[in-house]
């Protein structure tokens, strides 16, 4: 650690990402300041639906649950309230950088990004592309870097209160069909269920399905055609559905955050990629596992396919099942 970090002892705040996948993908560079920054405090601020994530992180001495994140004075007034000496900012968002000053905390670390230097007193460039880093846990472990020195990019272990889900027997396997940011990250429904269909057939298999409340639509298309499944998606809080998660032994999702959760929860995660790329945002668990079809427009990135959705159809539901069988041995 360079000498002129001493200036950053003291109570510190980790500003989280906004989006569940993101949150977990920064868990190492969290982990890292933990490691870095021993006697001091370290709190993590998140929008109260990510607060349960960061309260399962044994390295996070205190989390705040920014009750009302669109209200900029409120949130600000959370942080000033803790007596931060140093902040750390994740999120790129100039309304991130003013939160922190209005705090008025005095050491402001985060990316020059989006017109938002002034507001900082440690503006870091944001670092240039490299093809061994391109996952989007280096960029949020190259700022802590830039400042508090490098650290180690593995995924920290979460703590684990386990649940059973109601009525299980046998085989689980949990199922989350959304994909928060659009369409053209969501698997064809009917391949879900003829999933679902193969292992109830051959392994009387419990099937749940879980998701925030905007997969509430898809997962009733599932229901109506297979309505044996539980079906709690909308459901839950943050921390049923992680509790759901380390019930099962497979849960088969979309790039989404359900699959970063599920990774980082040690669960043996199946995900089907289409107008992403695993590079940038695959799950980092060791017990993980993509389904992809490439086709010459993949990765797009669109929320919505203008085309013929190539990329997700040319995975079959046999594709699944056989990985899925390997995947339970």
């Amino acid at each position: 650690m360079s000498e002129h970090v001493t200036s950053f002892r003291g109570p510190l705040v980790v500003r989280s990402p906004n989006w569940l996948g993101d949150a977990i993908m920064a868990l190492p560079a969290v982990r890292n300041l933990r490691t870095m920054l021993v006697e001091d405090q370290l709190a993590v601020a998140a929008p109260e639906k990510l607060a349960p994530l960061w309260e399962k992180c044994p390295f996070v001495d205190s989390v705040i649950a920014l009750e009302k994140p669109k209200n900029l004075s409120h949130s600000a007034k959370q942080l000033s309230d803790g007596k931060f000496n140093t902040a750390v900012l994740l999120p790129n968002s100039l309304r991130v950088a003013t939160e922190a000053w209005m705090a008025r905390i005095p050491h402001r670390i985060g990316y020059a990004l989006n017109g938002r230097s002034l507001l900082l007193t440690h503006s870091v460039p944001a670092p240039a592309r490299n093809p061994a880093r391109l996952h989007q846990r280096y960029y949020y472990l190259d700022l802590v870097a830039s400042i508090f020195g490098p650290g180690d990019p593995s995924l920290p272990k979460l703590r684990k209160e386990p649940t059973t889900v109601s009525g299980a027997r046998g085989l689980v396997i949990a199922i989350c069909p959304g994909a928060e940011y659009g369409p053209a990250k969501r698997w064809p429904v009917e391949n879900f269920v003829a999933v679902a269909q193969h292992f109830i057939a051959t392994r009387k298999a419990k099937i749940v399905l879980l998701g925030a409340p905007v997969d509430v639509p898809v997962a009733e298309e599932f229901a109506r055609q297979l309505p044996q499944v539980e079906n709690r998606v909308g459901k839950t809080t943050l921390d049923e559905f992680m509790a759901a998660l380390v019930t099962a032994r497979l849960v088969l999702c979309n790039d989404s955050g359900a699959m970063h959760v599920a990774s980082a929860l040690g669960v043996p995660t199946l995900a089907v990629f289409g107008s992403t790329e695993q590079q940038l945002t695959g799950p980092m668990g060791p017990r993980s596992r993509i389904l992809r079809h490439h086709v010459p427009c993949s990765p797009c990135f669109l929320r919505e396919c203008p085309l013929d959705f190539a990329c997700m159809k040319g995975v079959t539901a046999e594709a699944a099942i056989s990985a899925a069988e390997t995947m339970l041995r």
